[in-house]
């Protein structure tokens, strides 16, 4: 096998540019199969309930466990990695988060064990994104480490728009049973991942030596509590927007289809971002694209019709086009500490996030609907104002 020289941020040189991108086709794929099996809890709360006689409380609390799990854990996880070198393999992530959900299909009768299997789902996504993201981090370099953590971050929405489908598919064909069948996803991208394996070769021991003393946790608390902030948005507008469009006057359907499409038009824009901000540079496009989905919003509550299911199509793009982004940012500016900071974002912000969509709802319940999601352009914009104020460097420590 020919050993290649390593460029200046000790990555492999061009000529092995094709496997490369094999690499983060694997780990997106992987990302993808990961992110299937929380919202598949989603999709089981009717039968739950309806058929099987547990309590809404019972219901919910498998996908509340799940989430808590994840989220608390993830940075744990991360941790670990960056400061032992202990990082559970992908393969074995990606099984334990389908395996856990699969075997619901024959424990039904068996409530503790359900919330088991919840917890050890919850392990292995709470393992795979620290994990997965310390080898795109050894994959990417400074020129396409926004569209490379990009790539990989969609493949996760693409699983999270994919789970309720095939949740919805499974227990229409043959209810509980038939969620056993689900654990097909999880094998093939674990034997994928274990005939190519992906080498282990983050994090760089030479590169976190030179970036030490440079490292910074300001830029890195301002990027983390703007994308808690956007994350309440992100998740607020997935929850009330197919509401406030039946109440606007469309069919259930349309209005769950232009929320969609809202989604997809978020995937365009995370890819957009991250190759934009290769280009531009991370900042300028974070600030822009936030501050920038702030009329887009505005014009979903002021519009009707055509103008306003633009409106909701540039409100996705905008917002989520600065996601991967701030994870590349953070990276760059924390590069001995990625697994750490891949659990902060992808877990700890998410599900802060979450936690504030309970909060709109409480709040809707006493104020409405419309004057709660009147107040999501001001989440966006202390989102949008923290970003301005990472004090990025045009020469990120210990890149190339």
């Amino acid at each position: 096998m020919t050993v290649s020289t390593p460029d200046r941020g000790g990555h492999p040189a061009a000529e092995h540019a094709p496997s490369r991108m094999r690499e983060i086709a694997q780990l997106t794929l992987a990302h993808l199969i990961n992110d299937i099996y929380a919202p598949v809890l989603m999709a089981l709360q009717p039968l739950l309930i309806t058929t099987l006689g547990y309590s809404y409380f019972q219901a919910a609390l498998l996908p509340v466990m799940h989430s808590l799990i994840s989220s608390v854990l993830q940075p744990v996880f991360g941790s670990l990695a960056d400061k032992k070198g202990f990082r559970v393999s992908v393969a074995v992530s990606i099984l334990l988060s389908g395996c856990g959900i699969a075997f619901l299909g024959f424990l039904s009768d068996h409530y503790m064990i359900m919330l088991c299997c919840v917890a050890i789902s919850g392990v292995g996504h709470a393992t795979f994104h620290p994990g997965a993201l310390c080898k795109v981090d050894a994959i990417a370099a400074s020129g396409n480490r926004g569209r490379l953590t990009s790539f990989f971050v969609v493949g996760g929405n693409l699983g999270q728009a994919l789970g309720p489908i095939l949740g919805g598919i499974v227990i229409t064909t043959g209810g509980l049973p038939a969620v056993t069948w689900l654990i097909i996803p999880a094998v093939i991208g674990a034997l994928l991942l274990i005939v190519r394996p992906i080498p282990d070769t983050c994090p760089l021991a030479a590169r976190h030596e030179e970036a030490k003393g440079d490292e910074n946790w300001k830029p890195v608390i301002l990027l983390f509590t703007g994308s808690t902030l956007r994350a309440w948005v992100t998740f607020g507008a997935m929850t009330f927007l197919p509401t406030y469009l039946v109440l606007s006057g469309y069919p259930i359907l349309t209005a769950t289809f232009l929320v969609s499409a809202m989604l997809l038009a978020g995937v365009a824009g995370q890819l957009t971002g991250g190759y934009v901000s290769d280009h531009v540079g991370r900042k300028p496009v974070v600030v822009a694209t936030t501050l920038c989905s702030i009329p887009a919003f505005a014009a979903i509550l002021l519009t009707q019709g055509t103008l306003q299911i633009i409106a909701m199509l540039c409100f996705g793009f905008l917002l989520w086009a600065s996601f991967s982004v701030t994870i590349a940012m953070a990276h760059e500016l924390m590069p001995t500490r990625i697994g750490f900071i891949s659990g902060l974002f992808m877990g700890i912000a998410m599900g802060a996030g979450g936690i504030g969509v309970s909060v709109s709802s409480a709040i809707a319940d006493h104020i409405g609907l419309v004057a709660t999601l009147a107040f999501f352009p001001v989440l966006v914009l202390v989102a949008g104002l923290l970003f301005a104020l990472v004090q990025y460097p045009r020469k990120v420590p210990g890149k190339a």
